[in-house]
Parts: structure tokens; sequence; C-alpha cells
């Protein structure tokens, strides 16, 4: 049975995880203290969170909150990045920090309820964020409305020239006659 203290950890655990759009399992074996301050500081500029968890804790809160098959992810050191918005971005963020730190690594992850492998989480950390894609989609809004407007203002432009061109003809139509 779990002394009250580690079940207390294992409540606000699975707190965490229950509210998170992605987690993403870590290993950070080798880090120096420094290196643990920057890397949690970047995850912090991100608004992504990161805990060095206990397994035992760890696995407990997976398995009420229904995150099944990562036993294997809980075995050494564990760290978790938390994602509570944009779930893309805590692989994002953490693939790039297995980039500056070398002994960072990313075990696998969660996405939207969905387990990941490590490969599949480098997949994950390709995709163009949320703001990104939202971009994307009003670019492609955006361009028929732009030629819309542009064909619509060369038929006006068209229909002056025109009117312009009969008027210089019935002007030149009334003159009289040069003697």
């Amino acid at each position: 049975m779990p002394t009250a203290e580690k079940e207390q950890a294992v409540r606000l655990l699975e707190e965490r995880l229950k509210r998170s759009k992605a987690l993403v399992f870590t290993d950070f074996h080798g880090l120096t203290a420094s290196d643990m301050v920057e890397l949690r500081r970047e995850f912090r500029k991100h608004g992504l969170e990161y805990r060095v968890v206990k397994n035992n804790v760890a696995r407990l809160a997976a398995e009420r909150v229904g995150i099944k098959e990562t036993d294997s992810y809980f075995r050494g050191p564990t760290g978790l990045c938390i994602s509570y918005d944009d779930p893309a971005l805590a692989f994002k963020v953490s693939h790039s920090l297995t980039k500056k730190f070398e002994h960072y690594k990313i075990k696998g992850g969660v996405m939207e309820g969905v387990v990941v492998s490590a490969a599949e989480a480098e997949q994950l950390a390709n995709l163009p964020s949320r703001h990104e894609l939202l971009g994307m989609l009003v670019s492609a809004l955006q361009a028929p409305m732009q030629q819309l407007a542009s064909v619509l203002h060369a038929v006006v432009r068209d229909f002056v020239s025109v009117v312009d061109e009969v008027r210089k003809k019935r002007e030149g139509e009334q003159a009289p006659p040069a003697s």
C-alpha cells in the first residue's frame, strides 16, 4: 500500500495528465544541474511544464487516467514534458532540445490519448504547429478572395474605360469641323 505522501504525488500527477494534450517521456541521465535549469527554462519559455517523476508514481498515474502501454518508458531516470495547449509543441521543443543537450533523449510520448514511440515523436516534432497550420488555412482562404477582388476590380476598370471611350467618341462627333 502506498504511503499517504506517494498517494498525494500520484493524485497530483494524475490531475496534470488528465488536463494535458500531450506528454513526452524523456531520459535526462547525464545532464548537469545547470543543464536541467536551462532545460526547464526553455520549456517554461514555450508554456510547457517539465517534471522529473518517480517511475512507480508516473506508472500509477498513467494507469489511472487510462494511458496504457507506457511501462517501457518508466525505466531509468524519467522526465515528463507536459503540454496543456498545443499538442505538437511539446514534441517540437523536446526534439529541438535533444540537439542542444547530448544526454537528453526522447523515450516516447502520448498525444491526445494515443501512445507514440520515439520515432513517431520525432515525426510529430516535424509537423507544423497549430499556429502555422492556422496561418496556412488563412492563406488558403484568402487567395480566392484576393482573386475575386482582382477580377471585380478589372470589370469596374474596364467598364470605366469603355464609358470613357464612348464619351470621347461622342465629344468627337459633336465638335464642329475645323475650318
